[in-house]
């Protein structure tokens, strides 16, 4: 008699990407890997991938905030001068008061960038920019 082999359950988690855009790149990279890497967690990204099309503060943040309440935790992915964005901070702290859980991943992965002041205050688990260590990350919200 063979023994029935059970498969775990892919897990999918919807993610807000919170970046600054002088890191789309790297960005674009983050998540042509994060699709291609075989595991068994599945994320929808929910961030924002083009230009509102708006100059109105306000109108940006209601769609941002629309996205933001899609999804389940919030992953900041962290570069030279994501620290200075206005709109990482707002991003996170919306998301944190929403109840998401935040995640911090290091684009350089040496640990010189400096965190955005949200990550710190909420006590983020912050990682390298390994899929592995994401996926720990993310599966410990």
């Amino acid at each position: 008699m063979l023994a029935s082999i059970q498969e775990k359950p892919i897990m999918t988690v919807h993610i807000f990407l919170s970046f600054d855009n002088d890191d789309r790149q790297l960005v674009d990279l983050f998540r042509a890997q994060a699709k291609s890497s075989k595991s068994d967690l599945e994320f929808s990204d929910y961030s924002i991938k083009d230009e509102i099309g708006s100059k109105d503060e306000s109108y940006i943040k209601y769609k941002i905030k629309q996205q933001i309440r899609k999804s389940s935790i919030i992953v900041c992915l962290v570069g030279e001068c994501t620290h200075d964005s206005d709109w990482v901070e707002w991003e996170l702290e919306t998301g944190h008061d929403m109840g998401k859980c935040l995640v911090g991943v290091r684009l350089h992965s040496d640990g010189g960038d400096i965190l955005p002041q949200p990550l710190v205050d909420y006590s983020a688990k912050v990682v390298n920019w390994n899929i592995k260590d994401i996926m720990g990350a993310i599966d410990g919200c």
